[in-house]
């Protein structure tokens, strides 16, 4: 399981769900004037232009080793410095060759992958890039004793051989179409490392790494403050236009903006939740900006088993384990009530100020291989949703505005981390549309490492919060596998359970050839039945955005970041 709940930095944290070629026609509009920024004086005549390119960052890193940090910055800076067995496309996900492995080969038994390497690559220090280099990498990955964040990532991995420098064969526990995604990460100079790992943490690369085989060179360091990288001249396809990129850290999304307005840098990112507090809105004739769908939505997260009594969904032999079901929301009708009686419109506008899409479900329309097109929106309906209510004995017998059956009332606690306002003022939102089809709904603001351990251990009712950070395979997401409800620690927080999901989600893992037609067919088929079943009401996907200097450009964000190739970049004429 490689997604990840974010808070503050990434579980959170229009009217219709756009296909994959609407998403990439209106994926970057450029947002319009509406924002004056502070004039400054007029440069300095320069007889050529700067080749210096500066990013913003919103916080700095410390750590550059590919197997340990956690950080947005770290993972950037090692993106230029060292290779990748495998890459990906930034606006679909779909893993491709990289300057390393040129091509690869699945053998029928869908267990062993076979990598052939260029020998075409070397460290900056005169050693080549081989297969021992990832060899060293994964096997980091892999041992409990260097606790790598990323361990979850080799689980499915049996045995790495290398039978000469340039191959790699890979054999998989059992087939898995997955893995892939799994086989990204940036390798480690294993030359430059004890090879039993005891100085992977204490090694000073990580702090200052003294080789890359990527287009830059690691120039130096200013704590808090910039990292500077330098242009490369040994890189195998050439120097990049770049002669120093420059990664300063700046917190403070208005000051971000305010450096990138003045002329001060040349890229930079700001969040959904930064763009919906800046006031007014950003534009600025110097820049170009760039909405880009980012692989992460949000969601109220309706839980299906009792709170009082959470169980895991298997036993230690794998069966299915009788669950009893919430007192409310175990009753079908109950959920599509509260889908139907949800405005997302008015979530999305007001409560996330417009930086968000409607969509279906998890399955992103990014990913048009497996995303269910043919899936409707989820209507706003609060007439369909009182009827439903009172054609299944929910009535407001005593005129106080909520509901009852047999002397319950119709009362749910919704959790929500209070530190986040975009998604206290969509909670406000929902309760009040709630409370206007006859659903008591009691805000229960909380830290958000509170809201989370509440809704990962099954002990809430509803929970508005979201994923972040979602893989482009849906093979490495969990959220509908019986196998991790798992109080505490599973994905499957909201304790689903579908005998046929679980089957079509272990199909589409381990189909003989993975074959993406039809493993795409099987995650539709989950679509639709999570749609049917209402564990999650989708409110709606995410909207961040990139700013970068018009005086560059080839810069091409996607919802998997940043197109990599920085030769493809250019000065503007």
């Amino acid at each position: 399981m490689v997604v990840v709940i974010a808070g503050a930095a990434g579980i959170y944290r229009n009217q219709s769900a756009p296909d994959a070629d609407e998403l990439r026609a209106t994926a970057q509009p450029t947002l319009q004037p509406t924002f004056t920024p502070a004039t400054t004086p007029a440069p300095a005549v320069e007889t050529e232009p700067s080749r210096d390119f500066v990013q913003l960052v919103a916080a700095g890193e410390d750590l550059f080793n590919p197997v340990l940090t956690t950080s947005d910055t770290g993972a950037a800076v090692l993106d230029k410095l060292y290779p990748r067995l495998l890459g990906q496309d930034v606006q679909t996900g779909e893993i491709v060759p990289t300057e390393l492995a040129e091509r690869w080969e699945l053998a029928e038994d869908g267990r062993v992958y076979t990598f052939f390497l260029r020998d075409t690559l070397y460290w900056s220090d005169g050693q080549p890039v081989t297969a021992a280099d990832f060899r060293f990498t994964y096997a980091a990955l892999a041992d409990p004793a260097v606790q790598s964040p990323y361990r979850d990532r080799t689980q499915a991995i049996a045995q790495i051989e290398t039978p000469d420098p340039y191959t790699v064969v890979v054999t998989l526990v059992q087939p898995d179409c997955a893995v892939l995604q799994s086989l990204r990460r940036p390798l480690l100079p294993s030359h430059r490392y004890a090879p039993d790992f005891s100085d992977l943490a204490s090694n000073p690369l990580n702090a200052a790494p003294e080789v890359s085989a990527g287009p830059f060179l690691f120039a130096g360091h200013e704590p808090g403050e910039q990292i500077v990288l330098t242009a490369n001249p040994a890189y195998w396809r050439g120097a990049p236009p770049m002669q120093r990129w420059v990664l300063r850290t700046v917190p403070d999304a208005a000051e971000r903006h305010r450096q990138m307005a003045e002329g001060l840098a040349d890229l930079a990112h700001f969040s959904a939740e930064e763009m919906a507090s800046m006031d007014p809105a950003p534009s600025d004739g110097g820049l170009t900006w760039q909405n880009v769908a980012a692989p992460a939505f949000h969601f109220l997260a309706l839980n299906l088993a009792d709170p009082g009594n959470p169980q895991p969904g298997r036993d230690g032999n794998g069966a299915l384990l009788v669950q009893e079901p919430h007192p409310l929301l175990g009753e079908r009708t109950v959920r599509q009530a509260i889908a139907l009686g949800i405005d997302r419109a008015r979530v999305i506008e007001q409560g996330m100020a417009g930086r968000g899409y409607a969509l279906t479900g998890d399955v992103l329309p990014a990913i048009p291989w497996a995303h269910a097109a043919d899936l409707a929106l989820s209507p706003y309906d609060p007439d369909q949703a009182r009827n439903l209510l009172e054609s299944t004995g929910w009535r407001d017998s005593d005129g106080d505005g909520v509901r009852e059956r047999d002397g319950e009332r119709l009362a749910l606690r919704l959790t929500v981390n209070a530190d986040n306002p975009m998604r206290m003022r969509a909670a406000e939102l929902i309760a009040a549309d709630l409370a206007a089809v006859g659903v008591a709904v009691e805000l229960s603001p909380a830290t958000f490492e509170a809201a989370a351990a509440e809704l990962i251990g099954q002990r809430t009712d509803l929970a508005l919060l979201g994923w972040d950070n979602l893989p482009a395979d849906p093979g490495l997401s969990a959220f509908w596998s019986s196998g991790d409800d798992a109080p505490g620690s599973g994905a499957n927080f909201t304790s689903f359970q579908d005998a046929a999901v679980d089957a079509w989600l272990e199909e589409a893992r381990t189909l003989p050839g993975c074959d993406l037609a039809a493993r795409g067919e099987l995650y539709r088929q989950v679509q639709r039945r999570v749609a049917a079943e209402l564990p999650y009401a989708f409110l709606s996907g995410e909207l961040p955005a990139w700013a970068h200097s018009t005086r560059w450009t080839g810069i091409a964000p996607g919802p998997w970041g940043l197109n990599g190739d920085v030769h493809a970049w250019r000065l503007a004429d």
